[in-house]
């Protein structure tokens, strides 16, 4: 009796349910595309995520609010193009997953809707690397895609945009990473000797030349990433000394060496992936830094950003950050620098005009699993 009950109970419950539901008209949810994302400066940022798919999430800088994102193939790098208006990756698309053949390709897309437009063949030897901004590169007016290889022997494929062609792969033995001159037709790399190799691309063929010995790979290696101003080439070594060279001639030049760690207390030395960003209106210099650094604490995160003054190669401004791996600073006089963790935290911190006094405006989480490389468009 009592389950004969309880059935009644429950169909009754069950049809004043119904009968509720069935009076209120059903009003379906319309889901829509932005044609554009909102206007305004953006900052990119790279999940390699190294277990599946790269995605590329775009967020706005002044607020940090998330605006869209790019799926892209595995291992993929990124670059802007110099109007910022496009976005390029280098990536590879495994025929097999886990061994065999893969498609490398270069990708465009269209920053203002994230929406894809063109793919070009590059070689199968991509360098399948950590996210580094001179693993891939433009060349100056756009002319030209430059990718890094490797297999293991260094080389880089130079792919001609405009007509989707890959025109040559040039061998770098024993030099790494990509410097893009201040024209089309030339690039640099580092050298294991401590030099700097320059390429000159002249159609299908090039010409090689090689610097004087600049820096020792021992005693103080390099950062593989490096920061622009005309003809300036700007890099910082594991040491805390900033190089300033020279590439518009033939053959790269030193021209200014300096260390930016001298006299001040603490055993402090540059670290992470992406170390430094230069903001050209004050010729300041954002360096991540950590304290007690050692042979082997090059990747560690940064505790700090120093802001370096590249005329009087000064200190001159030191902020406390979360232990970004990555950094990029907007090109405004009163900069705005952006710090980023592996574990995809992005923090926001902005400075004063003049005395460069910096305080942390915003944050947001959760933008990747293994990110490691951001970029500003301002």
């Amino acid at each position: 009796m009592r389950k004969t009950l309880l059935s009644f109970t429950v169909l009754g419950v069950l049809t004043s349910i119904s009968s509720s539901y069935a009076e209120t008209p059903f009003k379906p949810e319309h889901v829509s595309v932005e044609k554009e994302i909102k206007p305004g400066p953006n900052v990119f940022v790279i999940d390699q995520s190294w277990s599946g798919s790269s995605m590329i999430t775009v967020v706005g800088a002044d607020d940090l609010k998330a605006k869209g994102n790019i799926s892209t193939g595995l291992i993929s790098q990124f670059t802007l193009s110099s109007d910022h208006k496009q976005l390029y990756t280098a990536s590879v698309y495994p025929k097999r997953i886990v061994w065999g053949d893969v498609d490398a390709v270069v990708q465009q897309f269209d920053v203002n809707n994230l929406t894809f437009k063109k793919e070009i063949e590059s070689s199968p030897k991509m360098a399948q690397s950590a996210a580094y901004v001179n693993s891939f590169q433009l060349s100056a007016n756009d002319k030209y895609a430059f990718v890094q290889n490797a297999t293991p022997a260094a080389s880089v494929s130079v792919i001609d945009i405009a007509s989707g062609k890959s025109l040559l792969e040039i061998p770098t033995p024993g030099c790494w990473g990509i410097y893009p001159s201040q024209t089309d037709d030339k690039f640099s790399a580092l050298c294991g000797d401590g030099t700097l190799a320059s390429y000159q691309v002249s159609g299908s063929t090039y010409q090689a030349s090689k610097s004087e010995p600049i820096f020792n790979t021992d005693d103080d290696a390099l950062f593989i990433t490096a920061q622009r101003d005309g003809d300036s080439l700007m890099l910082t070594s594991f040491n805390g000394n900033m190089y300033v060279l020279d590439d518009s001639g033939k053959a790269v030049k030193l021209k200014e060496k300096f260390s930016y760690t001298k006299d001040i207390e603490g055993g402090w030395l540059p670290g992470g992936y992406q170390v430094i960003g230069y903001n050209k209106p004050n010729h300041v210099m954002f360096v991540a830094m950590h304290p007690d650094g050692k042979e082997g604490s090059h990747k560690d995160g940064a505790k700090e950003v120093w802001g370096v003054d590249m005329k009087t190669h000064k200190v001159v401004t030191r902020i406390e950050t979360k232990e970004p791996i990555s950094i990029a600073v907007s090109q405004t006089k009163a900069p705005e620098l952006f710090t980023l963790t592996d574990e995809g935290e992005v923090v926001k911190y902005v400075f004063s005009e003049g005395k460069l006094v910096g305080k942390e405006e915003s944050e947001v989480e959760g933008l990747g699993a293994f990110s490691q490389m951001l970029m500003v468009d301002y």
